[in-house]
């Protein structure tokens, strides 16, 4: 295999990994998937990829740490920030509601805390690249752990989505729309909490709105539902770095109502462009990781 990726849910690939799916479709095969707490030292001593790469790694065991530890200081690697692993709440407002503090990761001398910044010093220090969502996403890191003296060996990403989806919701952007808004529900408890659920109905009903708050159990099934209406509702009250429901909304069609922490609002590929010219760059995204790869490979 030419790439190992490490991440907490890189399980056999499906709905619940369609992030991680998308963005190695161009070089599946050429691919293997490590779930974190499932690695070992002895995963370093039998594979050796041109690069490891590093997705979400917080899921850890004593043994899995142990091993991110002796690959990130002897093998090379790449990083995929989807959101805010420095922080052991994965973010600066998670941090403040859920622990009662502001955000003191990564300096905190708290155990849990103490482990991902040991982590994300040896980020700064021996990867080759770190990847991000949305630009805003980048410069909180760039600020909390790189330093911005490290910001050249940085690059956005942002979300990637699989071919065949990007021609389903290209397809689904010509079906007629019922002039209602949609509130698309969470999972429940702190889930339904940071993505804005309570606030989007919230803006719903003090503006009037016809609205439906929808849940489905597929991601396909989600598609053709909110396909049917003309706005999507989403208010995430975490810095969401690039969330994916938006991006499906404009791409079929619809208007998005949201805020400022969907961090990739103001970036030159989504505001004020078509949901033509937001698919086209959207869709070339995969391909450009993969080239980015060869580069850093190359150069290494």
């Amino acid at each position: 295999m030419d790439y190992v990726f490490v991440d907490d849910s890189a399980i056999s690939l499906g709905g619940t990994a369609l992030t991680l799916e998308a963005i190695i479709e161009p070089i599946r095969d050429r691919v293997e998937f490590v779930k974190t707490p499932d690695l070992t030292p002895q995963h370093l001593q039998f594979k050796k990829p041109k690069i490891w790469i590093l997705g979400n790694i917080t899921a850890l065991t004593a043994e899995s740490h142990k091993a991110l530890q002796q690959l990130m200081t002897s093998e090379p690697f790449v990083k995929i920030e989807f959101d805010y692993g420095y922080c052991k709440f994965r973010g600066e407002i998670p941090h403040q509601k859920l622990g009662g503090s502001l955000c003191d990761c990564p300096s905190s001398k708290d155990t849990t805390a103490a482990l991902f910044s040991e982590l994300y010093k040896l980020v700064k220090q021996k990867a080759l690249h770190v990847f991000y969502m949305s630009e805003e996403q980048r410069n909180f890191h760039l600020c909390k752990v790189l330093g911005t003296e490290n910001s050249h060996k940085t690059s956005v990403l942002s979300s990637c989505f699989l071919k065949k989806d990007l021609a389903k919701m290209e397809l689904l952007r010509q079906k007629p729309k019922n002039g209602r808004y949609a509130i698309v529900d969470g999972l429940g408890g702190w889930h339904t909490q940071a993505k804005g659920v309570s606030e989007a109905l919230d803006m719903a009903n003090a503006s009037g709105f016809d609205y439906s708050l929808i849940k489905t159990h597929t991601h396909g099934e989600l598609l053709e539902k909110l396909s049917d209406f003309a706005s999507l509702i989403f208010l995430p009250v975490i810095h969401d770095t690039c969330p994916r429901i938006v991006i499906e909304a404009k791409l079929m069609g619809l208007e998005v109502l949201t805020n400022s922490r969907a961090q990739h609002v103001y970036e030159d590929w989504w505001h004020n462009k078509s949901p033509d010219e937001s698919q086209n760059y959207i869709a070339e995204r995969p391909t450009w990781f993969c080239s980015k790869l060869k580069e850093i490979h190359d150069c290494s």
